[in-house]
């Protein structure tokens, strides 16, 4: 897993673009204090001298969602954002490809955990990011102790900061553990995504994917996946996924603007599929990708790639 990264030099920051270095909030600020931030995560690629962005609008419209659904006020438009963005790249000028991190969050002073009230406000810093795991070899997973929160009790459906504290209790028991990454069961017992990625199941010939309203996030990869699979065809539905589906499955995919498409090797010791060689779905999946991102040959790639000069 590459999880280490350095900021590019420039990040977007009180209204301008700033050095990445100079872009700092008190220690009393608000979203520091009770985690009252949400975010996005956007892959940039860097391919034939020219930067390949996947999906930005998507991400632009889920982070306004997010800030919706939590109450902050925020005035930004689509053509502000795109422009902003822009300014970052042409800024840093990326030769490699990066993952690009926009966030909502407030400076306010307050000791009250509350949305109403406060200034929310953009920033977005850029990184490097080849691969967050390693594509060559599955992922070695277990079903972590710890259970996803309910959207009853915190929206799951909205990239919130303070959210990210129940991936990171079950990252992090999955890594001591020697594993690379743990699934998540809600309060009912039902595998609803992995710490940082959504999954599908290829269990019995289907494809299989946790039910909307459950827990998980809805990804915009994720998404993604169920598009490519309709194009060929491929029946695909949502239900309870158990712990013995996982078990039993012919495939288990993973999904993910950072994660990307991978394969599980094994879930808490029992090996799926072949273990080490991706499934025919998940293979098919990938090239897809690459069809998209980097031949550019996908009929989606001209509405889902912005392109931008070096």
């Amino acid at each position: 897993m590459s999880t280490q990264s350095s900021l590019m030099p420039f990040a977007y920051f009180r209204k301008g673009i700033i050095p990445s270095k100079e872009a700092s909030i008190s220690i009393a600020s608000h979203s520091l204090q009770y985690g009252t931030t949400c975010f996005g995560g956007i892959r940039g690629y860097f391919r034939e001298e020219k930067i390949r962005i996947f999906r930005l609008q998507d991400h632009f419209f889920r982070l306004k969602h997010a800030a919706k659904i939590l109450g902050m006020q925020v005035h930004l438009s689509w053509e502000d954002f795109q422009e902003i963005i822009s300014g970052l790249i042409q800024a840093n000028d990326p030769k490699s490809d990066f993952y690009i991190r926009p966030f909502l969050f407030s400076e306010n002073q307050v000791l009250t955990p509350r949305f109403d009230g406060l200034d929310f406000d953009l920033a977005i810093y850029v990184t490097p990011l080849n691969h967050y795991f390693d594509p060559n070899r599955g992922l070695r997973l277990m079903v972590s102790s710890w259970r996803k929160i309910s959207d009853t009790s915190m929206s799951t459906k909205a990239k919130a900061g303070g959210c990210y504290v129940n991936s990171a209790l079950a990252t992090s028991e999955a890594r001591r553990c020697g594993y690379d990454e743990a699934l998540m069961m809600d309060e009912q017992g039902n595998v609803v995504e992995a710490s940082v990625a959504n999954l599908f199941v290829v269990y019995r010939g289907e494809v299989i994917m946790p039910e909307v309203g459950s827990s998980m996030l809805e990804g915009i990869t994720r998404r993604t996946i169920i598009d490519f699979l309709q194009e060929e065809g491929i029946p695909i539905r949502s239900e309870r996924i158990d712990r013995s589906m996982i078990y039993t499955c012919d495939e288990l995919i993973l999904t993910g603007t950072a994660a990307q498409v991978m394969y599980g090797h094994s879930v808490d010791g029992r090996v799926i599929g072949q273990g080490d060689v991706p499934g025919p779905i998940c293979q098919n999946l990938r090239q897809k990708f690459v069809d998209v991102m980097i031949s550019k040959t996908h009929p989606k790639s001209y509405s889902w790639v912005t392109e931008f000069n070096t």
